[in-house]
């Protein structure tokens, strides 16, 4: 499909949902409804659901950079859940980054380990927000030759979509962008308290 934005995003077969629900270890997939602020009009976003675990030990050094952050364990390892999605990703064929919006912009394979997106992601990522007017909250990013994935990781209750996430959903989409671009990841565990912090 042609996209008003610079730069093409293939049009795919359709592959099943389930090709990703496998890449992100999903246990379910439901589906979110978002409002489009410009036309009233209501779309349905997949939601990978995962269950994770809590990060139980202590947090290593450096992970206390970002405060009141969730950790979850992935192979023995504690990550953000945003790190967690890319690294899964990236186990699945995926070039992937957590778009951190904070005291700049980055992308992050890693905590504080930055990664180049590809060209083709870039470039869309900055027309839609100087469509939107701010950036948006679809804080995964993921490439694989001419396919984007924009995604956004989410503890599991409350509001799924945000009035902000479709605003910027509503300006991609018209600016031509697939709405198979866009999923989210909601990461269901059980509440414990939080590690202490080095």
């Amino acid at each position: 499909m042609s996209v008003a934005v610079a730069g093409r995003v293939e049009e795919q077969a359709p592959k099943p949902m389930t090709s990703m629900a496998a890449a992100l270890g999903a246990t379910a997939v439901e589906e979110a409804a978002a409002i489009l602020p410009s036309t009233r009009r209501v779309v349905q976003l997949p939601v990978y659901i995962r269950h994770e675990t809590h990060w139980a030990d202590e947090a290593p050094r450096g992970l206390g950079a970002i405060p009141n952050k969730t950790l979850y364990e992935l192979d023995g390892t504690p990550l953000y859940p945003e790190l967690l999605v890319v690294r899964l990703l990236e186990r699945a064929g995926w070039g992937a980054a957590w778009r951190k919006t904070w005291n700049g912009i980055a992308y992050w394979r890693d905590l504080n380990e930055t990664v180049e997106p590809s060209p083709l992601a870039l470039s869309i990522i900055g027309q839609v927000t100087r469509q939107a007017g701010y950036e948006g909250s679809w804080d995964i990013v993921a490439w694989r030759d001419r396919e984007l994935r924009l995604l956004s990781s989410r503890p599991a209750g409350g509001q799924r979509i945000s009035a902000y996430m479709a605003d910027w959903l509503d300006a991609a989409l018209r600016m031509g962008l697939p709405l198979g671009c866009f999923a989210l990841v909601e990461h269901d565990a059980p509440r414990q308290r939080a590690p202490r912090r080095r």
